[in-house]
């Protein structure tokens, strides 16, 4: 099948919501979902598991391909377009779908006409809630510096490759995922498949994927929204100012708030 991207990368950070678009897209026939592939080294060295559950050397999926990305030493500067679609191509899918967020923005260069990206957002507050949850947020300040500095970087990255990049937002997904779907499948010249309706209806194998237990093994999309009972008037305000100098998220989530007001 020809297609306008491939490989896709999806940008964001971490607890952004990508994942369920991984669980979801991944189950379009002519999708391969990776997972974060740039961080095969990484996952390995830590002996992480597919999310398949197998160790990645013993995946029935990955023990055919860890072999090329070895040759490469599992160096994700050295990833480019091609080896996606020599995956794919060998896979038999069309489109490969790559997580691996920031670093897609570090090989930027490396990107061809082919190299497509989804810009995944989320209300910030629900992404550093979910940091402090996971107990990565032990410096908040230096964290809320880096969420705005990439979200900044990536916001950048998708408004110069405009014609290549899809923007989504993680409560549009949960709110009508047909609908975003279907947007997101016409945007990779894809047809809609039913089957990504249904994100639990068979294991993917996903590199480094989410370790969060939100909705695991569930096809209900529902939105998450823990935030606005955990998190303090003084963190919130924190986040809020930050948000505030981010158009994309100050017209999407302050904006809304101060006109529903």
């Amino acid at each position: 099948m020809s297609v306008p991207f491939s490989p896709v990368f999806l940008l964001g950070k971490a607890h952004c919501g990508s994942t369920l678009l991984l669980r979801l897209l991944g189950k379009h026939a002519d999708v391969l979902a990776v997972g974060e592939l740039m961080r095969v080294g990484e996952s390995l060295e830590r002996g992480s598991p597919c999310s398949c559950g197998a160790p990645l050397p013993e995946c029935p999926f990955w023990k055919r391909y860890l072999s090329w990305l070895a040759e490469l030493d599992h160096d994700w500067r050295r990833f480019r377009p091609g080896l996606y679609r020599r995956i794919g191509a060998d896979a038999g899918r069309a489109v490969v779908l790559d997580d691996s967020k920031t670093l897609a923005w570090r090989v930027r260069r490396a990107a061809d006409e082919r190299t497509g990206y989804v810009f995944m957002l989320r209300d910030s507050r629900g992404i550093l809630a979910a940091a402090l949850r996971a107990g990565r947020a032990v410096d908040f300040a230096r964290i809320l510096r880096r969420h705005e500095k990439w979200t900044k970087r990536l916001a950048r990255l998708a408004e110069r490759r405009a014609e290549r990049t899809r923007v989504l937002f993680y409560e549009d997904l949960c709110a009508d995922p047909e609908r975003e779907i279907r947007g997101l499948s016409t945007f990779l010249g894809l047809p809609f498949d039913p089957a990504t309706l249904e994100p639990a209806r068979e294991a993917l194998h996903l590199v480094g994927a989410s370790g969060s237990s939100w909705q695991k093994g569930s096809s209900e999309i529902r939105l998450d929204e823990r935030w606005r009972e955990e998190l303090s008037a003084d963190r919130r305000a924190e986040i809020e100012r930050v948000m505030a100098r981010i158009p994309l998220l100050c017209a999407r989530y302050l904006a809304a708030e101060t006109a529903r007001a």
